[in-house]
């Protein structure tokens, strides 16, 4: 396992639930990084994740080099889909378990956005999601708390998915 680089035991929980396509230099329609740039983006939230408790919370992230959605982030609770060379489409508010779309959140952001963004999200998440209600059960997902503290709305149904998007908003203030 050592020989392979699999016996790592401290992932965080971020880690452990990320997924991305291979994008460049192996697919011919990737726009952006994926597989290479994702762990490397991980890696600049971890410190993050541990300075709010949330290191061993499992969020779902995942990552692709272009629109057609090989490692499915419209299901994921955050989501980076490539737009261009090092720019995204983020993506937020999906269902932990797959059972609800996301919605896009920020479009065309670069690293040092990205960045600041998850952390500002990852600590108010860490001190405003729901604890779990009975002992052992799980407290508030990510991506629910996204849609209850209002920072992204519901996709209830596919035909609204391009409704009420967060980069609408800002575009009317």
């Amino acid at each position: 396992m050592a020989e392979c680089k699999l016996d790592n035991t401290a992932f965080s929980g971020l880690r452990l639930s990320s997924s991305a396509c291979v994008a460049f230099p192996t697919c011919g329609l990737a726009m952006a990084e994926s597989e290479r740039y994702l762990p490397i983006l991980i890696d600049k939230l971890e410190d993050c994740l541990a300075e709010n408790g949330l290191s061993k919370e499992s969020i779902v992230m995942r990552m692709t080099g272009c629109p057609n959605g090989c490692a499915r982030p419209w299901l994921a609770e955050v989501a980076f889909v490539g737009k261009a060379y090092g720019a995204y489409n983020m993506y937020l508010g999906g269902g932990y378990h797959g059972q609800r779309l996301n919605k896009l959140y920020r479009a065309s952001i670069m690293e040092d956005e990205i960045l600041t963004i998850m952390k500002e999200l990852l600590k108010r998440y860490s001190l405003e999601r729901r604890a779990a209600t009975v002992e052992g059960g799980e407290s508030e997902r990510f991506g629910d708390w996204c849609i209850r503290s209002g920072v992204i709305k519901e996709t209830t149904e596919g035909k609204t998915f391009h409704d009420d998007v967060a980069e609408d908003d800002e575009d009317e203030e």
